[in-house]
C-alpha cells in the first residue's frame, strides 16, 4: 500500500454529546470514567476532557473536591489505519513532572490484540526519574509483548510543538522539530490492522504530581 491515508483529524468545538462522550474529529469520543491501570491514583474523570472554541483538545489532570487527584483518557469511536498523524501539543513537555505521564497512541481493540502489544506511541513522560528524557516513542510488538523505543531529550522550556508518526506497514517514523533532524524509525513487526486512538494524562506510580498541582495538555490536529 504506497499511499498513505493522511487522516485530517480536525478537533471541533463541540459540547459534550452525553456525560463521558463529547464529540471530537467529527464523531464521538469516549471519556474514560470510573477506576482502573494505569492511574497510579485509581480514578478517571470523565470531566476533564473539553473541546474549545479554536479546535485544541483540553486535558486537565484534576484534583478533585476530596483533594485526590483523577486522571483523564479520551479513545475515538473511529478507527485508523496506515496513515501520516499529526499533532499540536501545547503543555510542560520540556518540564514534564516525573510522575505523569502524557500519550498520545494507537490502542488495539480486543479483536486485534491484547493489552501489550501493537501499540504505537508519542509519550511525554520521565517514568518516575526527574533526570530522565522527556518524550518516548515506541512500538509495541503485534506478535508478543514487548517494544522497541527512542527517548529524545528536550530543553527544560519546551511547552509547545508538533509531534508526527508516519505508520506503514512493516514500518513506524516520526517527526518533530525538537528532534533537530533526528531520524527515528523501527522496522519490522508492527501493527497492521485499523486500531482506535488514546490521548491520556495519568499518574505513573503516585498518587498525585510530585508539584501537587493540577497538569494541563492541550492538542490540535495539524491535519493531512
Amino acid at each position: 500500500m504506497k499511499r498513505l491515508l493522511c487522516v485530517a483529524l480536525a478537533l471541533w468545538g463541540m459540547a459534550a454529546a452525553s456525560a463521558g462522550e463529547i464529540e471530537w474529529a467529527r464523531a464521538g469520543c469516549h471519556v474514560r470514567s470510573g477506576t482502573g491501570k494505569p492511574c497510579a491514583s485509581d480514578r478517571w474523570n470523565n470531566q476533564g476532557a473539553w473541546v474549545d472554541a479554536e479546535g485544541g483538545l483540553h486535558l486537565r489532570l484534576s484534583r478533585m473536591p476530596d483533594g485526590q487527584f483523577a486522571c483523564v483518557e479520551v479513545e475515538s469511536a473511529k478507527r485508523f489505519g496506515f496513515g501520516r498523524y499529526a499533532f499540536e501539543i501545547r503543555g510542560p513537555i520540556g518540564d514534564a513532572d516525573p510522575d505523569v505521564v502524557f500519550g498520545v497512541f494507537m490502542y488495539p481493540p480486543a479483536e486485534v490484540g491484547p493489552d501489550g502489544t501493537n501499540e504505537i506511541d508519542i509519550e511525554i513522560a520521565r517514568w518516575g526519574d526527574a533526570s530522565a528524557p522527556q518524550v518516548n516513542y515506541t512500538v509495541w510488538n503485534r506478535s508478543h509483548p514487548g517494544n522497541r523505543h527512542a527517548v529524545l531529550r528536550v530543553p527544560d522550556n519546551a511547552v509547545q510543538s508538533s509531534f508526527a508518526f508516519t505508520w506503514q506497514p512493516g514500518v513506524v517514523s516520526w517527526e518533530s522539530p525538537l528532534q533537530n533532524g533526528r531520524e527515528v524509525v523501527v522496522r519490522g513487526d508492527v501493527a497492521d490492522r485499523p486500531q482506535t486512538l488514546v490521548i491520556n494524562l495519568w499518574l505513573y506510580r503516585r498518587p498525585e504530581p510530585r508539584s501537587g498541582k493540577e497538569v494541563e495538555f492541550i492538542i490540535k490536529s495539524l491535519g493531512p
